[in-house]
């Protein structure tokens, strides 16, 4: 949303004031210079690698048995930004290709279909917006989910990989969004089709306060149909939930603690037999040890409500079988020099209460993986 600019207020009004004195000295009117549209283009590659010690006895596409492979190493983001602006229209593309490496879930390839890039297209994000005031944008399109801390790709975040939080929320939407802004406060709405289902219906919306550049407070919701069935980008797609997020940054320390509430109501037509529910608390953060090198951290507490015989296919809501849970802890040194970049992460996940099959290892019976990352790349 675009700001008032006072500057640039009183530079036109100088300017239609000087035209008008022209005007009335000269039989011919000068007319007044139409601004401009601000165009505005970025990139960003890299590729990344991951060994995992502890690998997922499911979930890999590209191996017979769907067991995922020790050793990763490809394309993590090929991506081109476009943003066009003029006064009161804007426009802005996400363009190329992505990965979705998560904490606890098996590697895919970046082009492998099904997965990453096939989910959300070469197009994964596009919108065009309209700003009738200072204060208020509605746009349509397909955008960023309003949930969570962590964002799409990898180069936005301060991880390598996206945590299990992340896992649980929508990624991407499309639908049309109404956004209100005045001083601190920020709200948003926004009508979509929840978890990429390709139906609107989900109504999406988050309301935030940012006293000051160094702290803010928002609480994110999405609330799809009870009857929204699985696709490609998730096996429950009819999850609330309910999202406390916190910045606040001190010194060189920035730390984002969260609190992500889930709830997948019954429904009889998709085998719920009951409600299922899950909580993820976590803490995202990082220290700047110098403008080039900073240590970025993130630790998670997930627990599943079911009991551990609960029936029904909404009883696992993370995945490891119902009633379990987990935790998580990541360590990400980066180093950045001009445009170029380089990440370390070492990744653990500790489980409890799983259900055997659901783990780690080829047999699914380990309780715990640790996978080392590193990505180089480059970012205009």
């Amino acid at each position: 949303m675009m700001m008032p600019n006072h500057f640039a207020a009183a530079v036109a009004l100088g300017a239609i004031a000087a035209s008008r004195a022209v005007a009335a000295a000269s039989p011919s009117p000068i007319p007044l210079p139409t601004p401009a549209p601000f165009v505005r283009a970025s990139g960003v590659y890299s590729i990344v690698g991951f060994r995992s010690f502890g690998v997922n006895a499911s979930g890999a596409l590209d191996t017979p048995t769907g067991a995922d492979l020790a050793d990763r190493a490809d394309i993590g983001t090929i991506l081109l930004n476009v943003t066009v602006r003029d006064a009161k229209f804007s426009g802005a593309a996400t363009i190329g290709g992505y990965a979705f490496p998560t904490v606890g879930s098996a590697l895919n390839p970046t082009f492998q279909k099904a997965a990453n890039a096939s989910l959300y297209g070469a197009l994964p994000l596009v919108d065009l917006a309209y700003a009738p005031n200072a204060n208020l944008t509605v746009a349509v399109g397909k955008f960023s989910s309003l949930l969570g801390p962590e964002d799409p790709f990898t180069y936005q975040n301060i991880n390598i990989e996206r945590g299990l939080g992340w896992e649980l929320e929508p990624t991407i939407v499309r639908g049309a969004r109404l956004t209100y802004t005045n001083a601190a406060w920020s709200a948003a709405v926004e009508e979509d089709d929840g978890f990429y289902s390709g139906h609107l219906g989900t109504l999406s919306w988050t309301i935030a306060y940012a006293p000051s550049a160094a702290t803010s407070l928002a609480f994110a919701a999405v609330t799809p149909p009870s009857g929204s069935g699985p696709n490609a980008t998730t096996s429950i797609a009819n999850k609330s939930e309910y999202d406390f997020m916190y910045a606040r940054k001190i010194g060189k320390w920035n730390l984002q603690p969260s609190l992500l509430f889930v709830r997948s109501p019954a429904a009889a037509s998709l085998n719920y037999i009951a409600e299922g529910r899950a909580t993820v608390a976590g803490l995202l953060g990082s220290y700047e040890f110098s403008p080039r090198f900073s240590l970025g951290f993130r630790y998670e507490d997930a627990r599943d409500a079911s009991s551990p015989n609960a029936p029904g296919a909404n009883a696992d809501l993370l995945g490891f079988g119902p009633g379990s849970a987990a935790q998580t802890f990541t360590l990400t040194p980066a180093y950045r020099l001009g445009t170029c970049f380089v990440r370390l992460e070492i990744a653990r996940i500790a489980l409890s209460a799983y259900r055997a099959g659901f783990g780690f290892g080829r047999a699914g019976d380990g309780n715990a993986q640790t996978r080392i990352g590193l990505e180089l790349g480059v970012r205009s």
